[in-house]
Parts: C-alpha cells; sequence; structure tokens
C-alpha cells in the first residue's frame, strides 16, 4: 500500500497545529483511509486526545532511544481507522541529552518499513526542535496552520527558509502542501489585509476555519471537532479542508 506523510507544523504556538492534525487525520479516517497519526510534542495534547498513558506504556521516546520497535509503540483509537503513535512529556529529556549523529532520521528510519497506512499525519511541536526536523526528514508534504495576524506573519520567513534547508539538504522530495487560516475572523480588515500577504509565501487553502469556541470545547472533550458537534460549522469546515487536502494530492 502506498502512502503519504503529512507533517503539520509551524514554529509559532497557538495556530492551530495540534487542533489541525487530529481532526485532519479523523477526517482521512471517516472516509475508510487507514491512517496513522503521529505526535512528536512532548506536550502530548494529542496524545492526551485518544489514550491515556500509563508510566509504564510505551510511547515515542522509546523509539527515539532505541527501546522499543514502532509496532510494539501504536495504538488503535476510538476513531476507525485511525490508530496513533503516542508521546509522552519523557520525550523533551531526548533532545536534552541526546549527541546521536543519527537523531534526524530517527522518525524517517522508523516509518520507513512501516505498512498498511494510506496516510501518516505527523504533529509537530511548536518549535524549531529536533523533533520538528525529523518530520521535516520523513515528510512528503507540511502543512502550515497559521492565523491571519501580524505575529503569525513574523515566523513565515523563518519556517520557510527551514523547510528550504532540509529540502536542500536531506529530503529533496519534501513540498508544501499549503497553508490553512484558523482561529479567522473575516470580517476584520487584518483578516483581508494579510491573507494575501500570506499567499505571497505559500499556497493557501480555499477553505479556512472560522474562529469559534466549539474549537476549545473538543480539545477539552478530547474528541475531534466531527464527534463532538459534527453540525458545526467549524466541523463542516474541516470537512472541508480534509476533501481540499485529498484533491490537492491527487494534483501531485
Amino acid at each position: 500500500m502506498s502512502q503519504l506523510k503529512i507533517a503539520i507544523t509551524n514554529q509559532k504556538g497557538g495556530e492551530g497545529k495540534t487542533t489541525t492534525a487530529i481532526n485532519l487525520a479523523c477526517g482521512l479516517a471517516r472516509r475508510n483511509l487507514n491512517t496513522l497519526l503521529v505526535d512528536l510534542d512532548p506536550q502530548a495534547n494529542t496524545t492526551g486526545t485518544f489514550v491515556n498513558l500509563g508510566n509504564n506504556d510505551l510511547s515515542l521516546t522509546d523509539i527515539f532511544n532505541n527501546n522499543a520497535k514502532l509496532n510494539k509503540v501504536v495504538r488503535i483509537t476510538k476513531q476507525k481507522n485511525l490508530k496513533l503513535l503516542p508521546s509522552k512529556i519523557t520525550l523533551a529529556e531526548f533532545e536534552a541529552s541526546n549527541t546521536n549523529i543519527d537523531a534526524p532520521y530517527i522518525l524517517r528510519d522508523c516509518l520507513t518499513n512501516v505498512s498498511g497506512f494510506n496516510y501518516i499525519i505527523i504533529d509537530c511541536p511548536p518549535s524549531l526542535s529536533i523533533f520538528t526536523i525529523n518530520a521535516l526528514v520523513a515528510a512528503d508534504y507540511v502543512i502550515v496552520p497559521l492565523q491571519a495576524e501580524k505575529f503569525s506573519m513574523d515566523g513565515i520567513k523563518g519556517l520557510q527558509n527551514t523547510i528550504s534547508s532540509i529540502k536542500k539538504r536531506i529530503n529533496p522530495n519534501l513540498q508544501i502542501l499549503g497553508a490553512l487560516v484558523t482561529q479567522i475572523k473575516p470580517k476584520t480588515v487584518l483578516t483581508k489585509t494579510i491573507l494575501p500577504v500570506i499567499n505571497k509565501f505559500f499556497h493557501v487553502f480555499s477553505s479556512t476555519i472560522t474562529d469559534g469556541v466549539v474549537v476549545g470545547e473538543s480539545n477539552l472533550a478530547k474528541s475531534s471537532i466531527f464527534d463532538y458537534n459534527p453540525n458545526s460549522k467549524q466541523a463542516k469546515e474541516y470537512e472541508s479542508f480534509t476533501e481540499e487536502v485529498l484533491r490537492e494530492l491527487q494534483k501531485k
């Protein structure tokens, strides 16, 4: 089975990265596409949406420390067709103590022989860490969630440079699939002003995610937006976004 790996990344926090990773993965799984969701963020918010890990449960920490193979770490989730490669806060210790020259390639090597998935969605931490680099080395495509705000724009050039460097030096097949504008307030002057600027850096998905409490509520409820409130505007927007991602991939 051929599979595509998509990294969901932004070096700035609060841009809707984890929410997008969760709902894109669930959106794909709801279409009977076997999907693996990889939680590369030591904060483990994606993991907490689906499973409660005990102290003795295996996680990505064990993979990065070469103490376990992927098939021993992957967890089944409540969403049909969706499995999870979970994280723990202990993953942060790896970056602090690691001196392994092969560190940027750990995730790529881990996923090389994995089978049975149509898509692998990788949720990255909100920083340019060894884990973000691992995601970009392993991925085929990048999706960048961001807000239509001035501070969100400040980090775009740095992110673009990072992706270009990884593409040039390590992963020549890496492509930016597009930017997803989240928490959007459609009628504001700021939104109308910044959207064209974003388009100068990345292809911008026509789907956008409207600002609203239902997204935060779904995260608090440890649920995808589709399970929490399938009739909400944001659920329909993430549905549209999932469809748009699939259409964009078909063009490649």
